[in-house]
């Protein structure tokens, strides 16, 4: 059995499958719909939509299978993730990748495969379309076609969530979007008892950008920091923008925000040294590390980090 390669990008991939907040999720009828209605059109005993975590294949929508979840090592669709086009195994049980794959030789019986790679709004692919057959059958160009075009309306309704969750200036996480994703983050990581920060950002005289150089200047600083936040991120913590200038990031670490609040420093320090504008960024922020259950939400979390900030900011105007 031949195992599947992990792309290049895939750190960068994992944390845009993680903001996505596509895990975990199912029975969500928009793409229930489109198996069904897929199964039809090929006439075949099985139709997924998966989406490809660290290790795990995940199913966000299937048609004919009675599992959710299988290892990402023995998935045809981590095979199919590694290419642009379609992905079609015609005989699995005669092809030297697959013949001794477990869901070839037990349940679901895999001999016909053909996979389409699904992309998140930002271009990062998440996992695939694909049919599954217990028998041998052959997949022409039209056929190919028809399955490309129903990737492409799994990835608008992929488009369609993003919008409603993404900020469309900044392209991080807005306020509804990171209560979500950070409400069922935060539950899974109390469940496993494993500890967390919640840090909260304000810029610092931010207003004069704007009064000074314009709203569009201010824009730039926005997108700017908002970029650099991300960019520190390890794959499923969160950031977003609240509103305004105020930003957050639940980090896990075990807690630990050092390494995450020093590599945003200096990133910040580089940009206003080599950036040639008539200003500096700068921030305010103040952290709060859940440990114990002691916070009762996240909104009681991003309320006393806050605070915090509001503290530590009042303190550098004294």
């Amino acid at each position: 059995m031949k195992f599947p390669g992990i792309p290049e990008n895939e750190e960068e991939r994992l944390k845009s499958v993680y903001m996505a907040d596509l895990l975990d999720t199912k029975d969500d009828e928009r793409f229930e719909r489109l198996t069904r209605l897929a199964k039809k059109i090929f006439q075949v005993p099985v139709v997924l939509i998966s989406l490809l975590d660290r290790e795990r294949q995940l199913l966000l929508a299937c048609e004919g299978l009675g599992i959710r979840e299988t290892p990402r090592n023995v998935s045809f669709c981590g095979h199919a993730i590694m290419q642009e086009g379609a992905f079609i195994v015609n005989d699995a049980a005669q092809d030297d990748r697959f013949h001794d794959n477990p869901l070839v030789t037990g349940e679901p019986f895999i001999r016909f495969y053909a996979g389409y790679p699904v992309h998140l709004p930002d271009g990062a692919v998440a996992g695939t379309l694909c049919l599954i057959h217990t028998k041998p059958r052959r997949f022409n160009e039209e056929d190919i076609a028809s399955l490309k075009d129903l990737a492409f309306i799994v990835e608008d309704e992929f488009q369609v969530i993003g919008m409603a969750m993404t900020d469309s200036l900044t392209g991080i996480a807005n306020r509804r979007g990171f209560y979500r994703i950070g409400e069922k983050r935060v539950h899974m990581l109390r469940k496993s008892k494993t500890a967390f920060s919640l840090v909260f950002f304000d810029l610092d005289k931010f207003k004069p950008i704007n009064d000074l150089w314009g709203h569009a200047e201010g824009d730039e600083v926005l997108k700017t920091f908002s970029a650099l936040l991300y960019q520190h991120l390890l794959p499923g913590e969160v950031v977003g923008r609240l509103g305004g200038d105020e930003f957050a990031a639940l980090i896990v670490r075990n807690g630990e925000t050092d390494a995450f609040l020093t590599d945003l420093r200096n990133s910040v320090e580089e940009y206003n040294h080599n950036s040639g504008k008539p200003y500096n960024i700068n921030y305010s922020f103040g952290e709060l590390k859940h440990d114990s259950g002691q916070h009762p939400s996240l909104g009681e979390m991003i309320k006393q980090s806050d605070e915090v900030m509001y503290s530590r900011k009042q303190r550098k105007t004294l």
